[in-house]
């Protein structure tokens, strides 16, 4: 069986649904709104919190049975340890300056939030400012030594060598947290 592979109009088509989908999901969730991952941030409300596990919880599984009847590829060969670090702080300081991830800013884009258009407009400079640090990037954080490799490590992981340990400890853990946070979850949200 060869991997799950859509082309053309279907495939804009099947895009599309799920935006839409994901959209009207994240929408109705309040997930899109800038208050509910700052109230996060403060331990006013866990929502996101929840919503991030129950999705591991369900993501695991379906990634390794996807994976496993070659309905999708994971390549695990290039990835490079400073690059992962400077992406998850990269990541981690949009966040918290925005309140938004970027497809909960573009579904509250999408539903008329107007301060959402400065976080998108962030997001597209993002790709010049890239293209004109690379080189110095390149030069300083990639060229040093990596104290690990992080290749191995996702190629030892869930989707490989048939262990499947983490397929069924990943998603318990991140279930039993799930409900701890609820049951501490505020009143009223």
């Amino acid at each position: 069986m060869h991997p799950l592979y859509i082309t053309g109009i279907p495939r804009i088509i099947i895009a599309l649904l799920i935006g839409f989908i994901l959209g009207f999901v994240l929408l109705r969730s309040k997930l899109a709104l800038r208050k509910t991952l700052v109230d996060q941030f403060c331990f006013k409300d866990n929502t996101f919190a929840i919503t991030v596990l129950v999705s591991m919880v369900i993501g695991v599984p379906l990634f390794y049975f996807f994976a496993k009847y070659n309905l999708i590829r994971l390549d695990f060969n290039n990835y490079q340890f400073w690059a992962v670090v400077v992406g998850a702080i990269v990541t981690g300081l949009g966040v918290s300056f925005c309140g938004h991830i970027p497809m909960t800013a573009i579904a509250s884009l999408g539903s008329g939030k107007i301060y959402s258009l400065w976080i998108f407009l962030g997001m597209l400079a993002a790709f010049p400012v890239l293209k004109l640090i690379k080189p110095i990037v390149n030069d300083y954080v990639f060229g040093k030594k990596a104290p690990m490799d992080v290749n191995v490590l996702a190629q030892n992981s869930v989707f490989y060598d048939g262990k499947t340990t983490m397929l069924y400890t990943i998603p318990a853990v991140c279930l039993i947290l799930a409900l701890f946070l609820r049951l501490i979850q505020p009143k009223g949200k």
